[in-house]
């Protein structure tokens, strides 16, 4: 896909339904993060951002309603948070587009900032982030801690990433 094909992609919400199609051709790790992330969607837990080139998803993102950070929380509040984003391929605009419609969640939820976690090795990502606004928060690192699980459910893995934490202020918009 080069940029002008990315023109067509459309960005919104997980629909009750779209399971099926998100799962055709996933592997077990993005196989258990669609039923995941789509049962926190219906359970009002999170928005669960799906881009779609036609009927092909080609991204996601979560926005979790509030900040899965317990330090994050202290200072913030209630803040959404995104989380997880990915886009395939990556470097046409999908990404960008995912971050407005996740900021746009965030407004819709009455929020005046979004926040997220970015691993400190995630070069491209925090190159993204900061082109579109967002700022390292001044209160220090956070530890992202998950369990990467199988198409079951079973954990394989546990992880421990050491995250910078960086806030978009929403006022303006």
């Amino acid at each position: 896909m080069d940029r002008t094909a990315a023109a067509g992609v459309v960005v919104r919400p997980f629909r009750s339904g779209e399971l099926p199609r998100l799962l055709v051709g996933a592997g077990p790790r993005d196989r258990f993060h669609h039923v995941e992330r789509s049962g926190m969607h219906e359970r009002g837990e999170a928005t669960y951002l799906v881009a779609w080139d036609g009927d092909l998803p080609c991204g996601r993102g979560t926005v979790f309603h509030r900040s899965r950070y317990e330090q994050v929380r202290q200072v913030l509040g209630d803040v959404p948070e995104l989380n997880a984003l990915e886009a395939i391929p990556r470097g046409v605009g999908i990404g960008s587009r995912l971050v407005a419609a996740a900021e746009e969640c965030a407004t819709a939820l009455g929020a005046h900032r979004l926040g997220l976690a970015v691993e400190r090795g995630n070069v491209a990502a925090r190159r993204l982030y900061e082109r579109l606004g967002y700022v390292e928060w001044e209160h220090g690192d956070v530890v992202d801690r998950w369990l990467e699980r199988d198409e079951s459910g079973t954990a394989i893995r546990e992880h421990a990433d050491l995250c910078g934490y960086l806030v978009k202020e929403l006022t303006d918009r």
